[in-house]
């Protein structure tokens, strides 16, 4: 049994939300996404929030948001509490109501502005005294596209090929998100290949940079787990699991750029273990399957 497929008999007791669902689920009935949303689809997987990680070692390499991040965000000193934090408000826009998901945009919007300042010292490419803001459009594109990203890989991966039609069905609706957010529409890509070529342009324009301190910090987000005890001990399979994961669905590029190790016996790993969820995941129960703001509102 592999370290994916294993997780799930211990990830319950553990992970919050494993009641039952009730009658009518968020996941089935209309919100600011439509029941039948590819966005809803998606999010509703439980397995694709791993992909958060994944987009978090993205975000890190974007010399700007970094600085934010170091700055303004726990994500170095509670990377635990950032990540349970952003899916919490992510899944409130997911499967809340028009009102719960324009009120977090909103909050998040007034959260966005508060984040701003000037560099102190040249860092990679980004010259010192160069401006930021959390709410500059460009910067916020490779969050969004490192999340959508992130997500299809995993959807993909462990649960089911997507046709065309439906990646391009779950970029409009990320787009929907990205409004949300005060993103104007102009300012991300119209098409999922177009979101995908920019991702790909990222990763080869030198705009992306990581030091040795930050890559040390980013890192031990996966590799240095924030759990302790009898908790620790039973959370391994997923540790292990979104370690390999996380490493193996990075670009060739972003994993150089951090230095982590990859070969073809992780690469086999990776799939074979994938191969077995995919199997598998139609016999989980949805209290394990299905993410509990899919179940339940989300708080």
């Amino acid at each position: 049994m592999s370290a994916l497929n294993g997780l799930l008999d211990l990830i319950s007791p553990v992970i919050p939300g494993q009641e039952a669902g009730t009658a009518t689920r968020p996941a089935d009935r209309d919100g600011y996404f439509p029941a039948d949303s590819m966005i809803r689809r998606l999010h509703a997987e439980r397995v694709v929030a791993l992909s958060g990680v994944r987009a978090l070692l993205m975000q890190a390499c974007d010399p700007l948001a970094v600085v934010g991040f170091d700055r303004h965000s726990k994500i170095f000193d509670d990377p635990r509490e950032r990540l349970l934090e952003t899916d919490r408000m992510m899944s409130r826009m997911y499967f809340g109501s028009r009102s719960t998901a324009t009120e977090t945009g909103r909050l998040i919007q007034s959260m966005h502005d508060r984040v701003r300042g000037t560099t102190d010292e040249d860092y990679g490419p980004v010259p010192a005294g160069t401006p930021y803001s959390a709410s500059d459009p460009e910067l916020m594109l490779w969050t969004l596209t490192t999340l959508a990203d992130s997500a299809l890989i995993y959807y993909e991966a462990f649960l089911d090929r997507l046709e065309p039609g439906e990646r391009q069905a779950y970029w409009s609706d990320y787009r929907e998100i990205g409004r949300l957010l005060g993103m104007p529409e102009e300012s991300m890509p119209e098409t999922e290949p177009e979101m995908r070529e920019y991702v790909s342009s990222r990763l080869t324009d030198g705009s992306l940079h990581i030091s040795g301190t930050i890559r040390e910090r980013a890192t031990a987000i996966i590799f240095d787990p924030p759990f302790e005890g009898w908790t620790r001990l039973a959370l391994t399979p997923l540790t292990e699991a979104v370690k390999l994961s996380s490493i193996g669905f990075l670009p060739p590029e972003i994993r150089e750029m951090y230095g982590f190790d990859w070969d073809p016996a992780r690469a086999a790993l990776l799939g074979t273990s994938a191969l077995q969820v995919r199997v598998a995941a139609g016999t989980w129960p949805d209290f394990i399957r299905l993410h509990p703001a899919a179940r339940q509102p989300a708080p």
